[in-house]
């Protein structure tokens, strides 16, 4: 194989070609970050607990249809955003693809939660066993998948 390029010594450095790779995040930055994020942690994980012992067992919403419509068509969002970036090869489709998820597996625990006792409560299990769950999953190895390529 010839190449134009001249031989390169052992230890010299490599040219430069293509795009140049973005710089990461500053150590200052990083350090905040993970300081916020414990801080938040460390706040949400006894509010939970006192939530739990605190709220009633029942409320009234005055926006329930509303709340589950917005919920579902995030759902939607994200999935036609995730198809749309991977049509483009775009590797933010990974980031589409972690919400998507994330939201499956809120919709889950919501239908789970919220259903009344009975048909509804078992309804809602076989839906979260039979479809949310399996679409988080295979949402969550996507967005896996495609961050680990795009590195």
């Amino acid at each position: 194989m010839t190449t134009d390029a001249p031989p390169r010594r052992s230890g010299q450095a490599r040219p430069v070609t293509g795009v140049a790779r973005r710089a990461g995040p500053s150590p200052a930055l990083l350090r905040r970050a993970r300081l916020a994020a414990l801080a938040v942690g460390g706040f949400l994980v006894p509010w939970c607990v006192l939530l739990s012992a605190t709220l009633p067992r029942t409320a009234t919403a005055q926006h329930w249809s509303l709340a589950w419509a917005g919920l579902d068509g995030a759902e939607g969002v994200a999935a036609l955003a995730t198809a749309a970036l991977l049509a483009r090869d775009d590797s933010r489709a990974c980031l589409t693809a972690a919400a998507g998820g994330a939201l499956l597996l809120t919709d889950a625990w919501f239908d789970v939660c919220t259903s009344a006792p009975g048909l509804d409560h078992r309804l809602a299990v076989a839906e979260a066993v039979l479809v949310e769950l399996p679409l988080a999953g295979a949402a969550g190895w996507l967005a896996a998948t495609l961050l680990r390529r795009s590195r």
